[in-house]
Parts: structure tokens; sequence; C-alpha cells
């Protein structure tokens, strides 16, 4: 048997394919997911920025316009000030928004995103 004097390097054809279909299927997984999970960030700022604010002093309803407001200037659309809940207590406010959020991947498969925001008055800030 003679030695071949070269050496094999490189993918072949069928490998070059499974990555590039790897590849394809990572790309659309971000590209389906990073939009809400950007929205998720703004929300988050959103209502720590209520730490600056004086919510004690504030009604229901204010809090839900201040927010409101920074949804809008943050173009968040796929999450409503609706489903803010705030809890008064005797020492503490507490403000949340928990939703969560399905994407359709390919045919008949969904992500789920469940996201968990909150804020507490009484945590130091």
């Amino acid at each position: 048997m003679k030695n071949s004097s070269y050496k094999q390097q490189g993918l072949s054809t069928l490998g070059w394919l499974v990555m590039l279909a790897i590849l394809g299927v990572l790309l659309t997984a971000a590209f389906k997911l990073g939009p809400i999970y950007l929205d998720n960030y703004f929300v988050r700022a959103a209502i720590k920025s209520m730490a600056d604010e004086d919510i004690e002093s504030m009604t229901s309803a204010d809090i839900r316009d201040r927010m409101g407001r920074t949804f809008d200037i943050n173009n968040i659309r796929n999450v409503s000030v609706k489903d803010l809940k705030i809890k008064r207590e005797k020492e503490r406010v507490l403000i949340s928004l928990n939703y969560e959020k399905r994407v359709n991947f390919m045919g008949n498969l969904d992500f789920v995103a469940v996201f968990t925001n909150e804020y507490d008055t009484s945590e130091p800030k």
C-alpha cells in the first residue's frame, strides 16, 4: 500500500451543509427571540426607573400613566400597562409586571418566554 504524501484538510460538502443548517437554525432562533428579550430589557428598565419617583404619593393611575409613557418612548408594543400589578402595603409598594410571550419558530414549534419583573420600594436602591 502506498502512503499518500498529502493530508486531508477541511470539511466535505455534506459537512458544510450540516454546519450551515445548524447556523441557520440558530440565527432564526436569535432573530425570533431577540426582540422579545429586548422589549423585556426596556420593561425592566422602566420599572426600575420608578425608584426615582415618589411612588407613595402617586396613585395607581399615575404609575400606569408614567409607565405607559415610558413604554411609548421605548416603542414597547407587545406588553400592556394594564397587566401592571400595584400592591400597596404599610411599609412598601410593590410594582410587578409578569407576562409570557409565545413566538412561532418553525411550523408548529413555538418558543415560550416567561418574564418576571418587579420593583419593591422597601428594597435598597
